[in-house]
């Protein structure tokens, strides 16, 4: 176990260093213990959880390039784990789904996930842990809510102005 060392005083700025530190090992811990596949891992994981799921939808969820999609895409068909079809409604896209090859790979993903995240809070007592997901839970929760309300905020006023523009043409068209 590592030697606990006294924390320095915390002030907010600290305290976002520390998050900062800390997701870093988060990142870094599971790619170790992904063995170099933590995005195809991530696919695997996304596809798990659908029967199938079109390329486009994949494209958009993960944010990334489309090229740099269908070359992780490429990989995950090549080693038997998806299949990739062409969608009847869309000829234009893709069709993704896991082979029974990819639901092994997958949940040798998830158990290597799981001992990656055992080992990087190994050691936190179960109360510390507990207490660390309290805190967690209360952050992420009070930040969700920030962010949906900032989203409502924006939405509201793009119908606002969405109304203004339909009142200055109406306006327009009546002149």
């Amino acid at each position: 176990m590592a030697e606990t060392r006294k924390p320095e005083p915390c002030d907010d700025e600290r305290l976002a260093q520390l998050f900062r530190r800390a997701a870093k090992w988060l990142v870094r811990g599971h790619r170790h213990h992904d063995s170099g596949r933590h995005a195809q891992g991530h696919i695997l994981s996304i596809l798990g959880e659908s029967e199938s799921m079109s390329q486009r939808e994949l494209l958009e969820m993960l944010h990334v390039r489309s090229a740099s999609l269908s070359e992780l895409l490429i990989k995950l068909e090549k080693s038997g784990a998806i299949i990739r079809r062409r969608s009847e409604k869309d000829r234009r896209n893709f069709l993704l789904q896991l082979t029974e090859q990819g639901r092994i790979e997958l949940a040798e993903h998830s158990q290597r996930r799981r001992q990656g995240a055992k080992h990087l809070f190994s050691v936190l007592t179960d109360v510390e842990r507990e207490s660390l997901a309290t805190l967690l839970t209360r952050l992420v929760d009070a930040w969700e809510t920030e962010e949906k309300r900032r989203e409502d905020k924006r939405e509201a006023w793009g119908q606002q102005f969405k109304a203004w523009i339909r009142r200055k043409v109406r306006q327009k068209m009546e002149k």
